[in-house]
C-alpha cells in the first residue's frame, strides 16, 4: 500500500531528475506564483466587500459642509482601495515574465550537456545525445506551461478585482455632501 502512496512522488522526482536543476527552481516558482493568486482570488471573494464598506462609513463619518474636504476624502478612499486592490500583481506578472526564461535557462544549459557528450564521444552519436536534448526541452516546456496558466489565471482575477473596483468607485462619486 505504501507503494501506491509513494508513486506520485516518485514521477514527480523522476521529472525533477530528467528536466535538472531549473525545473525545480520553476517548480518552486509555481508554488509561490499560485499562491500570490490564491490571495487574489481570496480578497476578491472577501476583503474587498469590506473595503468598500468601509470606504462608505469613512464617508459618512465624516460629513462636512466643505465640498473640497469631502471629494479630498472620497479620493483618498477610492485610494485605499486601489492600493490593496493591486497588491502583489506586478510581482505575478514579474513571476509569469520569469518562468520562460528560466525555462530558456534550462535549455542552455541541456544544450551544454549534449555538447559536451559530443566533445568526449568525439561522434554524433544519436543515443547520448536524445537524452540531452529531452533534458534541454522540457526546462522550456515547463516554463511555458507554467507561465501560460498563470497568464490566464492573472487575467480573470485581474478582470473580476478592476470590475469590482470600478463599480465601487463609481458608487463612491455619487455620494453628494
Amino acid at each position: 500500500m505504501l507503494y501506491y502512496l509513494a508513486l506520485p512522488f516518485t514521477s514527480i522526482l523522476d521529472f525533477f531528475d530528467r528536466g535538472g536543476p531549473i525545473i525545480v527552481v520553476l517548480f518552486l516558482l509555481a508554488i509561490i506564483m499560485t499562491s500570490l493568486l490564491i490571495e487574489r482570488v481570496i480578497f476578491y471573494m472577501t476583503e474587498i466587500n469590506s473595503l468598500s464598506k468601509d470606504a462608505y462609513d469613512d464617508i459618512d463619518n465624516s460629513r462636512t459642509k466643505n465640498e473640497w474636504l469631502h471629494n479630498k476624502i472620497k479620493i483618498k478612499n477610492i485610494s485605499i482601495i486601489n492600493l490593496k486592490a493591486n497588491k502583489n500583481i506586478l510581482l505575478i506578472q514579474g513571476l509569469i515574465a520569469l518562468c520562460p526564461l528560466l525555462g530558456l535557462l534550462g535549455t542552455v544549459t541541456g544544450m551544454i550537456e549534449v555538447f559536451d557528450i559530443m566533445a568526449i564521444t568525439g561522434t554524433g552519436n544519436a543515443r547520448a545525445m536524445a537524452s540531452g536534448i529531452a533534458r534541454a526541452t522540457l526546462p522550456t516546456m515547463t516554463g511555458l506551461f507554467i507561465s501560460i496558466v498563470g497568464l490566464f489565471m492573472l487575467t480573470g482575477i485581474k478582470s473580476a478585482i478592476e470590475k469590482s473596483v470600478l463599480n465601487i468607485k463609481y458608487d463612491i462619486e455619487q455620494i453628494k455632501i
